[in-house]
């Protein structure tokens, strides 16, 4: 089978989804570009004489909407085959899985790439007659700056949401997986940053160094490069592997690879212990059940912190888990009913 084969094979069968995506993408263009026509006073300062594509005041709608088409794209393109078995039919091709793979997510990327890039210039058409009639500038090196690091992290979180349709193996638990991780990634870094700050005696802003990058520098750009690239590339690499030593048996399970259950739960917990014990959610919980807010928590405070997330984490992932296999400190249901019968 040549690669062009495989790749009008692979169309055909994501061409909806990704059709989708691209069209949902558009219409976003379309809809913040005119919203910037009907009241650009809400979205262009007043006193504003420089303006980059992603300076609109405001959580921009185009951003919002990429990020979620990337989150579903990705999810769909790797999760949907268990439930449709086309990665039977895939698996049965005479072609490495490898080539499969590769191809998937050029897929993917391709449509998120190509997808954003038409909506910012539908986007930055239908405004540039609002910047014109205000006589305000446009920066095309800063704008160019921006997208190519909003390009970045589309791409990153699109193999985040690829990695969890990959390795998980059920619809809900797949797309909640995705989101919760997705929203608490800033309060991980923020928990990052406060160890970071505490082991090395700097201040928060201090140790902050991406919180001081200018997005319209080219060494802001380059740092932002190399973060989502290393990100990027693991992820990749990662989820390569894990194509490559896929099981259909497991393809139901809602965990798909039996033997890294421990080091995934292992993982889950320092991350949640970050997440949650290290940064301003923690803080913001124990204000709410204690009504004294302090922004770093007592010592005493913190190690009871982490210890409840350690133990609801990992009794959680164990209730989880059990029902696909046996997790690291738990007794086997087979083992136990062999235990009883031999008492």
């Amino acid at each position: 089978m040549t690669k062009r084969t495989l790749w009008q094979l692979l169309w055909r069968h994501y061409r909806v989804i990704v059709l989708t995506g691209i069209v949902a993408l558009l219409l976003a263009g379309i809809k913040e570009g005119y919203s910037i026509v009907q009241r650009p006073s809400l979205y262009i300062a007043v006193n504003e004489t420089s303006f980059t594509l992603t300076s609109a005041n405001g959580i921009r709608m185009g951003l919002v909407v990429s990020i979620l088409v990337s989150l579903v794209i990705g999810v769909v393109l790797f999760l949907n085959d268990n439930f449709t078995n086309f990665d039977q039919y895939l698996f049965s091709l005479p072609v490495p899985r490898r080539q499969i793979y590769r191809r998937k997510i050029g897929l993917l990327i391709g449509t998120v790439v190509s997808a954003y890039v038409l909506a910012e210039a539908i986007y930055g058409l239908i405004t540039w007659r609002v910047l014109v009639n205000r006589h305000v500038g446009v920066n095309w090196v800063g704008s160019i700056y921006e997208e190519v690091e909003i390009l970045a992290l589309i791409i990153t979180l699109s193999l985040v949401a690829a990695t969890f349709g990959l390795w998980v193996g059920r619809v809900f638990a797949s797309a909640l997986a995705t989101f919760v991780f997705t929203c608490s990634l800033p309060f991980a870094y923020d928990g990052l940053i406060n160890i970071v700050a505490g082991v090395t005696g700097q201040t928060y802003r201090q140790a902050d160094i991406l919180g001081t990058l200018s997005s319209q520098h080219p060494s802001g750009l380059l740092i932002v490069l190399v973060i989502c690239g290393v990100i990027s590339g693991g992820l990749y690499w990662l989820n390569q592997w894990a194509f490559d030593h896929l099981s259909l048996e497991n393809g139901q399970d809602f965990f798909r690879f039996p033997q890294l259950r421990g080091a995934v739960l292992s993982f889950s917990i320092g991350y949640l212990i970050i997440a949650i014990s290290c940064s301003q959610f923690g803080a913001g919980i124990v204000g709410l059940l204690t009504d004294h807010y302090k922004p770093q928590l007592p010592l005493v405070t913190f190690i009871l912190l982490t210890i409840a997330v350690a133990y609801l984490t990992w009794s959680l992932g164990a209730l989880v888990l059990i029902s696909t296999g046996p997790v690291p400190g738990c007794l086997d249901v087979q083992e136990a009913g062999v235990t009883i019968e031999s008492v």
